[in-house]
């Protein structure tokens, strides 16, 4: 991921600890879709089923997906951020504020 917007010339990263929301979006969709596999799994297939077909159901969901997501859930705290905390002026990178 590039550090800064080329466009704008924003910094991502606008805080310290800024990625961690990131990585709490990704937690909590990726937790969402095992369940959601693993809940389906059941409906489908019955109560009766092992432990062992449900783990092979959610690994990869849970092992992949995280991994796949990750710039989308980067790109989504991005955006609850800047709804949350506008950019303010200062923000910007000098060499944009001068083009304005």
């Amino acid at each position: 991921m590039v550090e800064d917007c080329p466009k704008c010339g924003l910094h991502f990263e606008r805080m310290e600890g800024h990625s961690l929301g990131a990585v709490a979006v990704n937690t909590v969709v990726s937790s969402a879709l095992v369940l959601t596999v693993v809940s389906l799994a059941l409906v489908i297939f019955g109560t009766d089923v092992s432990t062992s077909f449900l783990l092979l159901l959610a690994a990869p969901a849970g092992l992949l997906f995280p991994i796949l997501f990750d710039p989308v859930s980067r790109t989504l705290w991005n955006a609850f951020e800047l709804m949350m905390r506008p950019v303010q002026p200062e923000e910007l990178k000098q060499q944009f504020q001068s083009n304005k």
